[in-house]
């Protein structure tokens, strides 16, 4: 049973995050980029507040009932230096993905910008990370696609593809 509830919401996150390119295209009629960014994150940060609560109030509650203290393993310092630049790559991976998907469509926005699952494994090599064969296969396969669905005549891609495709690095570096 955990198997299946496992991959229906798997299937339902998918399913959000696929429809979402769509949301974004046609919020772009409406409003600015940057607008809607601004929009989309606070909304964001509101949920992940009452989300923090939550959780935070469940953890007080049940360190008082076991007595045990709140041990942290990680410096305030580091913290506040990984969420710095996790929210700047994030600024700008959903700033490039927002202005690009002006001059694009909502399909390839949404293509392009699942690229960052491939990026992740090549950044990896950078941090000496071994790349299995699958993986090459899977980027191999990945650029193909790109191509196919991106580039036109004369080995042009338009201005969206790519301020997308600059959008999906800093996705990539966010992860």
């Amino acid at each position: 049973m955990n198997k299946f509830k496992g991959e229906l919401l798997l299937l339902i996150t998918a399913i959000i995050w696929g429809t979402s390119f769509i949301t974004q295209k046609l919020g772009m009629n409406y409003i600015e980029p940057f607008t809607f960014g601004a929009t989309r994150f606070l909304l964001g940060s509101m949920c992940l507040l009452l989300v923090i609560w939550f959780f935070d109030n469940a953890k007080r509650k049940r360190q008082a009932r076991t007595g045990e203290t709140n041990v942290s393993t990680m410096k305030r310092k580091d913290l506040l230096v990984g969420g710095i630049l996790c929210g700047v790559a994030l600024f700008f991976g959903a700033s490039f993905q927002q202005i690009g998907i002006v001059e694009t469509t909502a399909g390839k926005a949404g293509f392009i910008t699942a690229l960052y699952i491939l990026l992740v494994p090549i950044f990896g090599l950078f941090m000496h990370r071994r790349v299995d064969i699958l993986t090459w296969i899977g980027v191999g396969v990945a650029v193909i696609g790109f191509y196919l669905l991106c580039v036109k005549e004369g080995f042009v891609v338009q201005q969206g593809d790519v301020i997308v495709l600059v959008g999906t690095i800093f996705w990539a570096l966010q992860i």
